[in-house]
């Protein structure tokens, strides 16, 4: 991977850059997290989550399997610039029984040439992790890594199956599928909070209004919706990639 200094241009929300705050969840859990908030004791939460009106009998079949297990697959959403790829978080507010755990997990996919674009998790770490596939990586640590104050390096690198690294929190990272098999990528990250939160680092805010602000479901394999996005040396990497694998 190309070694630059992030280019930070400007911070908007966006709903789909990776990872999200919320997958495709069938329920609404608004009204379930604000009474489990409010309730004083964890076991007094799970009472909530895991049995029935009377508090006394747990949950019959699928309504306390919906409650425990988080289904990755049926779950999940596109990925802007993933060429096919997608996302699935198992948070709080879209799996309740995650309150006060400390944890997110996400799994994702990345179609060759694939990029989960630059974001900051403002509260939390992040350990990713590559099940199948390989996946180049870059972060840009917080200012002072050097001595003299000089503009951090961007440290990247590249992981194959079975391998991870850490985002620690409040880092600007992506990652990106340059796998010379041009074979989707398979990718599971933990983080330290399950509320951790994305923001995503954007370069053109005009061109960004349009693309992002707008908040369009874009196609899977259009990386073009996300260019005016991506920083110009991650964008040369896909474009190369893209030729090598004779995406279009």
């Amino acid at each position: 991977m190309v070694s630059s200094t992030f280019i930070v241009a400007l911070v908007l929300g966006v709903t789909h850059a990776f990872p999200t705050p919320m997958g495709n969840s069938p329920d609404d859990n608004t009204d379930l997290i604000a009474q489990l908030i409010t309730t004083p004791t964890q076991i007094k939460r799970y009472r909530k989550l895991l049995t029935d009106e009377s508090g006394n009998k747990l949950l019959d079949g699928d309504r306390l399997t919906n409650a425990t297990i988080w289904d990755f697959e049926q779950n999940g959403f596109v990925v802007p610039g993933g060429q096919g790829g997608l996302a699935s978080a198992a948070n709080l507010e879209t799996f309740p029984y995650l309150i006060n755990s400390g944890v997110t997990l996400t799994m994702g996919t990345l179609g060759p040439c694939g990029i989960f674009l630059p974001h900051v998790h403002p509260r939390a770490n992040e350990f990713f992790v590559v099940t199948e596939g390989e996946v180049d990586f870059g972060t840009l640590l917080e200012l002072g890594l050097y001595e003299n104050l000089a503009p951090n390096p961007e440290i990247g690198g590249k992981l194959t199956k079975n391998k991870g690294t850490l985002f620690p929190k409040g880092s600007v990272h992506y990652q990106l599928n340059n796998g010379p098999d041009c074979k989707p990528a398979t990718i599971y990250a933990t983080l330290t909070s399950e509320d951790a939160g994305s923001t995503p680092i954007l370069m053109d805010p005009l061109r960004a209004n349009v693309t992002v602000g707008m908040r369009k479901r874009v196609d899977a394999g259009d990386f073009e919706s996300v260019r005016a996005v991506t920083p110009l040396h991650i964008a040369e990497v896909v474009d190369k990639c893209l030729a090598r694998c004779h995406v279009s």
